[in-house]
Order: C-alpha cells, then sequence, then structure tokens
C-alpha cells in the first residue's frame, strides 16, 4: 500500500451517465479494455439488458478527482449459468461484473493492480451485494491467469476456474488465413475449404457491414432461435437490436444470404485491438450440399485477418471444433459469494 493508495475511495453510483463518456473513455483507453467495458456497449445493457430484469452498478474510485479505477457491476434476477445439479435452475438475485454475455471482465485501471486495490473493491462489492439482498455476488469470466485473478487469490478470495474462451493471436503469427489453416489437420483444413467453395458456387452472399445497415428481423431472430438451444431467451430481439444500433461502427454484421434467405450471421464487435465473433446463429436447409456454419467461420476468420488486429476473439463453447481449427483456450474464472 502507499500513500497515494490510501487517498482512493470507493463509491458507488447507478449511471454511467453520471461519470461521463470523456472520463470513462479514457480509462477504457489506458486499459486498452475490450469493447464489452466501452461506453456505449454499457449504457445500451444498463437502459435496455439483455438479462432481464436488471440494474446497472459503477463501483468507481478517485484520486485527486481523476477516475483512476472502476468496476461495472449488474444486479440479475437470473439462474447461474455455472450451476449443476439439484437446484440448478433456481431463479436468483445475482450481483456480478460483468455481465453474462461479457467473456473477458476487468476492474479497470490506470495502474497495476495490487491486492489493496482489490480488496477495497471486493470489500465495496460485497457491501452491495448486502444493501440488495443478492443471494449470488462476485465477478465471473475473469482471466484465470492475469492479474485480477491473482490478486483475487491474495486476499483470500477463492476463484474458481469455469469455461475457456478462445482465440487466435494474429500479431506474431500467422500472416494469412491459408497460413494458419496449413498447421491444422488435413481432413479440417480441407472440410472448411471444400464447404467455403460450395457456398460460393451456390451464389451465397457474403457480405460485412455496419450493423446498423445490415440489421434486419431475420438476424435478430436466428440469434435467438440459435441461442435458444442452450439458453432460452439469451438474446432477446428488441435488447440486441438496441445494442448492436449503440455500437455503430464498432459493430458489424457479417451475413451469408442465398436466394434471399439469412442463412447465417455473426454479429462481430470491434475495439482497438481486437475482432470479437460474440454471437449469431445458422440455418441449415436439408437441400444444402455445404454447411452454413462452416462458411461462416471460414468468413469470419478471413475477417479477423482483414480487421487489421492483432487478435481474433471467438468466444466460449463449441470447444472441440474451436479447438481443432487452431484457436487457442483461455481459461476463466468466477469469484463469487453465495448467501
Amino acid at each position: 500500500m502507499t500513500s497515494t493508495d490510501t487517498a482512493v475511495r470507493v463509491t458507488v453510483t447507478d449511471s454511467i451517465a453520471s461519470v461521463g463518456r470523456g472520463a470513462w473513455t479514457e480509462l477504457v483507453d489506458a486499459c486498452d479494455a475490450p469493447v464489452f467495458h466501452s461506453y456505449d456497449f454499457l449504457r445500451s445493457v444498463e437502459s435496455s439488458p439483455l438479462t432481464y430484469p436488471s440494474t446497472a452498478y459503477y463501483l468507481l474510485a478517485h484520486d485527486g478527482g481523476e477516475l483512476v479505477a472502476a468496476l461495472p457491476v449488474f444486479l440479475q434476477r437470473t439462474r447461474d449459468p455455472f450451476a449443476t445439479g439439484p437446484g440448478a435452475d433456481a431463479v436468483l438475485d445475482a450481483l456480478v461484473g460483468n455481465v453474462w454475455h461479457c467473456y473477458d471482465t476487468r476492474l479497470l485501471c490506470r495502474r497495476p493492480l495490487n491486492a489493496w486495490l482489490v480488496e477495497q473493491f471486493w470489500t465495496a462489492l460485497g457491501d452491495l451485494a448486502r444493501d440488495h439482498r443478492a443471494q449470488l455476488w462476485g465477478l465471473v469470466n475473469i482471466a484465470a491467469g492475469e492479474p485480477l485473478a491473482q490478486q483475487l487469490k491474495a486476499i483470500g478470495v477463492e476463484v474458481e476456474e469455469t469455461v475457456p474462451r478462445y482465440r487466435l493471436p494474429l500479431a506474431g503469427g500467422p500472416a494469412t488465413l491459408d497460413e494458419h489453416l496449413a498447421g491444422i489437420g488435413r481432413a479440417s483444413r480441407r472440410s472448411l475449404r471444400q464447404y467455403a467453395r460450395r457456398a460460393e458456387r451456390a451464389g451465397a452472399g457474403i457480405t460485412l457491414r455496419t450493423g446498423r445497415e445490415a440489421l434486419d428481423d431475420e438476424v435478430l431472430g436466428l440469434c435467438l432461435s440459435t441461442a435458444d438451444k442452450h439458453a432460452p431467451g439469451y438474446y432477446p430481439p428488441d435488447r440486441l437490436g438496441a445494442l448492436i444500433e449503440s455500437l455503430g461502427e464498432n459493430c458489424r454484421l457479417l451475413r451469408i444470404d442465398l436466394d434471399g434467405t439469412l442463412l447465417a450471421v455473426s454479429v462481430c464487435l470491434y475495439d482497438d485491438t481486437r475482432m470479437h465473433a460474440w454471437a449469431g446463429g445458422c440455418r441449415y436447409p436439408a437441400e444444402l450440399n455445404w454447411s452454413p456454419q462452416y462458411a461462416l467461420f471460414d468468413a469470419e476468420l478471413k475477417a479477423g485477418f482483414a480487421s487489421g488486429r492483432p487478435v481474433l476473439e471467438c468466444g466460449r463453447r463449441n470447444d472441440e471444433f474451436k479447438t481443432r481449427y487452431g484457436l487457442q483456450a483461455y481459461p476463466l474464472a468466477r469469484a463469487v459469494q453465495r448467501r
């Protein structure tokens, strides 16, 4: 602990507008935080949450009037997506950072995280959870090997590994998609290329456009129906649409259309150093001799290389497929308390 640390106090607000776009964006940029922590993303899920009902809170630390650290958290009425066994489907009040839809939770901080500062935020989060009688509270989807998880352990908080996310580092890695595919199994490489060629021969249109330009009810319906197979209601159409609209140039839709029908879509989010193939879905008409999923993944990889970003993020789940195609698992963890 330093004398500067002792001047820091954690306060709470329920509106990112009260922080201000300029101050928030300056902190996010200083941390190279992902798009999930951007002002526009948080403002959207605050006013039109993907998990409903939900109330946003922002834990803030100032030093001499400067915003030096922040943690967005959300009080949600939901089920614990990591729960198993009896009672796993129980709905409860959970106060967690960040939203479930974010796979890269950060405690934003201008300085290297230390145990003292992490403890101030953890204590403030616990106090807020007690005030709202949250049954589950803490942090989810934090990088298992990075400083936040390490400092939580240092102050005695149990950190539990959950499911990984997958990414493809591009900077210092393969220069082209062909170079990347050369490093994976022959059969997998052949399947991806074959389906991409068949989609092209079938006349499928593959486009990547700003979300505002490419958004329609088909996109929202396909995201909803695809997610409903595993998590019903995960992408409510009106709220997902509001988020896509709010992100402007930081959201683009990668679409595969054939004869006026949307077969596949990927909602791609962008920040300064990452392209995120974040959400989406596919249809599988029986008459096709190619897979929209494979054609979409081929297009996502091409878009990642073309983005100029150092990293392509490909989210959670579908572990075997992502591993087979050379994506790297990035372990995630959570630190939660139950009352």
